[in-house]
């Protein structure tokens, strides 16, 4: 195994989003595994490097696909492992998102999108996101909680992220001349965070869907609404904040007739919580998130045409976090 050799940048709550697993086991696998070991900060949370973070979403990865975490962690310990990624590259031990972010923070516009320029080159739209645009929103979002950057650096780096994303919508929009679906995207009432709706909305775009977007901060009674007078597909909520969940999920629950998926950095830690309220959770990067919520749309229409759907929202959905058993 090799020694981690880069910056210890990201919390565990970065890494909870980026890698797919939670906080709970993450600290789990630490103490039972010794992997990951991460540094501390000065104040004595948990930092991990680049490197690790790539680890862990090699782990995540093949967690799900059946392998027990102790086994995968152990073959890493002992070299055995190949940590490539899914598209066949070796995981990266500089995070090309960090010099993004130090651009973005300095307020340098044009060397700024030159950066994001030379970063995609080679990168599907998908693969940007996973490798660049989110973990610099993550970053981002991260150095303003730890007081690195101010508002305006935050509002101004934010800014930037989100408007590469809105024109690889729009391109992918324009691509999709007859999409077979139509899925509302959104955030709910009190989370003004539209980075993963606008992710989620370019792979629905992508995979032919024709996502209509309902904007943030939006209360789910205005949902239940749309979903009556436009008769989508499907819901896809975002949920990057905890805060009143339970009750959110509770008001989407009474939303019948449609499956609905609830996604973000908060559902990681929340599975179970959806699952009981009959919502569907994503997890884990965007393309996977994406293979998931196509499988599982047609899993609940064959389940509702069989009669075999549970809960008030319908399919409940599987369990896509990698064990820490």
């Amino acid at each position: 195994m090799a020694e981690m050799t880069g910056s210890a940048e990201y919390s565990i709550a970065a890494v909870s989003k980026l890698a797919g697993v939670s906080c709970h086991a993450l600290r789990v696998w630490e103490r039972r595994y010794g992997f990951p070991i991460p540094l501390r900060s000065a104040s004595g949370h948990r930092r991990y490097c680049p490197e690790q973070v790539g680890v862990l979403r090699t782990l995540a990865k093949l967690a799900r696909g059946g392998r027990t975490i102790g086994e995968l962690i152990g073959d890493y310990q002992a070299g055995r492992l190949d940590l490539r990624d899914g598209s066949g590259s070796e995981v990266e031990e500089e995070a090309p998102s960090a010099r993004l972010v130090d651009c973005l923070l300095a307020g340098d516009p044009a060397e700024a999108d030159a950066l994001l320029d030379r970063l995609a080159q080679g990168l599907s739209p998908v693969e940007l996101i996973e490798r660049v645009i989110e973990p610099a929103l993550v970053d981002v979002g991260e150095r303003w909680f730890r007081l690195e950057c101010d508002i305006y650096q935050e509002h101004y780096a934010t800014g930037t992220l989100v408007g590469r994303l809105d024109r690889l919508i729009e391109q992918a929009r324009r691509a999709n001349g007859s999409p077979r679906r139509t899925v509302l995207v959104g955030t709910v009432l009190g989370d003004r965070h539209e980075g993963g709706a606008l992710m989620v909305s370019l792979a629905l775009e992508l995979a032919g869907w024709r996502a209509v977007p309902m904007g943030v901060d939006l209360p789910v009674s205005e949902y239940h609404k749309a979903v009556r007078a436009w008769r989508p597909d499907a819901l896809v909520m975002s949920f990057v904040l905890s805060r009143n969940i339970n009750k959110r999920f509770q008001e989407l629950s009474a939303i019948s007739g449609l499956p609905i998926f609830v996604g973000g950095r908060s559902i990681v830690n929340h599975q179970g919580l959806a699952r009981r309220h009959g919502l569907i959770p994503l997890t884990g990067t965007l393309a996977s998130s994406s293979a998931l919520l196509l499988s599982e749309f047609e899993a609940w229409h064959r389940e509702r045409d069989a009669g075999t759907l549970t809960g008030s929202a319908g399919r409940r959905g599987k369990a896509t976090q990698p064990g820490i058993g």
